[in-house]
């Protein structure tokens, strides 16, 4: 992770940040033994094990953030719903083949949904209009990852930079997550209604998502 790399640069991550609940809260919905995390660099952080994952997280004021490279879990819906339990969370991700998805999750509820770069991709609504922030700088030629991050650094007040990252962070190895129990957790995550669309569309479309 050089100097000079931004989260926006990266191919392939997911970004959670949950407000009101602490790294250590936020490791163990992920499914972490927390006697196995430590405070670790950037720099001295392990490769992810063939069907796991590693989560590194920190603070930012009053939020939470855990961030992954790898075969990421923060996107399911298990792991949203809980992190969002009488809070809000924000999940931001890009796979590494170029999906993008924004997610405003509320007590186990995702609010707004959308696709950064692609205005009809815009499921359900919130108070906060993140969708309309997000494209209105991807208008103005932001690239639709940071144009996210700024977004987010303006609604929590706070930006994730990259000494952030470097660390030290804590940070642990979650070996083999079940991910279909992550994916179809018992209750389940409420998504917005779809609405009923014409079968001419434009963009990307985002449904339920991993």
């Amino acid at each position: 992770m050089p100097s000079s790399w931004r989260l926006s640069d990266s191919e392939n991550f997911c970004l959670s940040l949950t407000l009101h609940k602490s790294p250590e809260e936020v490791m163990e919905i992920y499914g972490a033994d927390l006697n196995s995390a430590r405070l670790m660099h950037a720099k001295d952080i392990p490769d992810a094990p063939p069907l796991g994952t590693v989560i590194c997280a920190g603070q930012l004021g009053e939020w939470s953030f855990c961030i992954e490279f790898e075969d990421f879990i923060g996107s399911t819906s298990k792991v949203m719903r809980d992190l969002s339990h009488k809070t809000e969370s924000i999940i931001l991700f890009r796979t590494a083949k170029a999906l993008k998805s924004f997610q405003y999750v509320t007590d186990g509820r995702i609010v707004e949904q959308f696709e950064p770069g692609f205005p009809s991709s815009v499921h359900g609504e919130s108070s906060h209009a993140f969708a309309e922030q997000v494209h209105v700088l991807t208008a103005a030629s932001t690239r639709p990852i940071a144009a996210s991050l700024e977004v987010i650094a303006r609604y929590t007040g706070h930006e994730l930079t990259t000494e952030q990252l470097h660390g030290p962070l804590l940070t642990t190895v979650i070996d083999e997550p079940d991910r279909v129990a992550l994916r179809y957790p018992d209750p389940p995550l409420q998504y917005p209604e779809v609405p009923q669309r014409s079968s001419r569309r434009t963009g990307r479309p985002l449904g339920r998502l991993p």
